[in-house]
């Protein structure tokens, strides 16, 4: 089947070509994944593209730990998905990450504690979704990496405190993002330009006084365009409203493995965009799998347990998936 490549697919293999830096290959790489039509065509050019991008990911990780020059713009995504906090000084960025994970970054009251990318691991249900604390849009010193750092990350998450007009907050942001060419769009749909991010708006400090009215305007202003939660990472109110949001705005399923005769390991799912089919969830298994695969077995949206299904059969979350080849 001919892969049927757009004109916009060959643009980006041209970049990529052109690419002088690994972060700009990386960032050619994901447009060309992102354009690509997916259907069995396109099956091992995309593996191929695949293969490469995760070479470049190897070396960008060899030359972060060797701590050479700009090294501080690419974050390696790990877990369920990888969602950026972007914010103006002093929202509670820090504080929200500290909270949410692991993570230790510094937090205080002042503005511009944050200087560099710092990585923590969310859990949520039987899942870890990767959150990175970064310096606010404002810092100077931050603008020659950043929006790499953004363009790669799966979600955004525009952080503006309650304490002031969130309105006016988070129209900076998407000015700043603007003049980054980082545009952002409220819900999780396919899109083929690698600048569009998919966003959520998290207000945080709701448990100072005198907030209500500044949220209430927020909401007037933003519900109908991004999610919008209201938060405290003081007290923790909200906090698994967000996880929830989260999870949902990074539109993927997850699915539990299984090998004939044997029982499913339910506690650690692998996670797919959603859409995805039983050929799709193969190839992540093993890279030979997709092409030996003859059918599966369905646990789960199946209409019987234990159903039957080809490569083509679209996965739902929770689905108990037994490959035979």
């Amino acid at each position: 089947m001919p892969a049927n490549l757009p004109p916009q697919y060959f643009a980006a293999e041209k970049r990529f070509r052109t690419a002088k830096t690994i972060p700009e290959k990386i960032e050619a790489l994901q447009m060309m994944m992102a354009i690509m039509p997916k259907h069995k065509g396109t099956d091992k050019l995309r593996a191929e593209l695949r293969s490469r991008m995760a070479k470049l990911t190897a070396e960008a990780e060899r030359v972060r730990a060797t701590g050479r020059r700009g090294t501080s713009y690419y974050v390696r995504k790990e877990g369920a998905g990888q969602a950026a906090l972007v914010g103006l000084p002093n929202v509670g960025k820090s504080q929200l990450v500290a909270v949410l994970t692991e993570a230790t970054p510094e937090v205080a009251d002042y503005p511009f504690t944050t200087h560099s990318s710092l990585v923590g691991m969310m859990p949520f249900e039987n899942v870890q979704i990767q959150l990175i604390d970064l310096p606010p849009v404002t810092d100077a010193d931050a603008q020659s990496w950043l929006p790499m750092v953004l363009r790669n990350a799966d979600v955004l998450v525009l952080v503006v405190e309650q304490t002031e007009d969130c309105v006016s907050q988070v129209e900076s942001l998407l000015e700043k993002l603007e003049q980054m060419r980082v545009s952002v769009i409220g819900t999780a749909v396919s899109v083929s330009a690698l600048e569009v991010s998919t966003a959520l708006i998290l207000a945080n400090k709701s448990d100072l006084a005198g907030t209500q009215h500044n949220y209430d305007q927020l909401e007037s202003r933003y519900a109908g365009e991004f999610p919008v939660i209201s938060v405290s990472a003081r007290n923790g109110s909200g906090l698994e409203d967000f996880k929830l949001k989260l999870f949902e705005v990074l539109d993927i399923i997850r699915i539990h493995t299984k090998a004939p005769g044997q029982e499913a390991d339910l506690s650690h799912p692998v996670t797919l965009p959603s859409g995805s089919t039983v050929a799709d969830a193969a190839e992540l298994i093993h890279k030979d799998f997709r092409a030996k695969l003859k059918h599966a077995r369905i646990w789960g949206s199946a209409r019987f347990d234990g159903q039957m299904v080809k490569k083509d059969y679209v996965l739902k979350d929770g689905d108990i998936v037994e490959f035979h080849i």
